[in-house]
């Protein structure tokens, strides 16, 4: 989900504009939070709300109640806010049950992990041993220590 920006307020005040622009900033963190903690938003109980944004953004929540705001800024963070429900748990206890079928998928994907560490350094104890065969065997054949005879490229 991309945030769309918010729109333009027929205002010049720069404090309106910057307000709008950390909006802006707020939303796009929290859906980078979602994706990177796997569809799961990791502050506030999992849930994001109006005054969870206006934390974020560093704005107080009444900004959005006051006319310059009510009909178009809050009107557009609250369909913000529906879209993003859609692909939220909405409960505590639905985050804390996606909590836990992500940690389970991460503990499956840590023991693949280490399985696979343990594959590459058997592979990499057979390569070693193998080499140390090797350059022993090149040592007798030139008849110098592996030490000192060094193999070409």
């Amino acid at each position: 989900m991309s945030t769309q920006p918010l729109t333009e307020i027929d205002s010049d005040h720069p404090r309106t504009l910057a307000m709008l622009h950390r909006l802006q900033q707020a939303m796009s963190d929290i859906e980078a939070d979602i994706a990177a903690h796997h569809g799961v938003y990791p502050y506030n109980h999992g849930r994001v709300t109006q005054s969870e944004l206006c934390r974020r953004a560093d704005v107080k929540k009444a900004t959005l109640q006051t006319p310059l705001h009510k009909d178009t800024t809050r009107v557009e963070v609250i369909r913000w806010l529906d879209a993003l429900a859609g692909r939220l748990a909405g409960s505590r206890e639905a985050t804390r049950e996606r909590v836990t079928s992500v940690a389970d998928n991460l503990a499956a994907e840590v023991a693949r992990l280490a399985a696979a560490l343990a594959q590459a350094e058997q592979t990499i104890a057979h390569l070693t041993a193998e080499n140390a065969a090797l350059r022993q065997l090149h040592a007798a054949h030139t008849g110098a220590s592996s030490a000192d005879a060094p193999m070409q490229k």
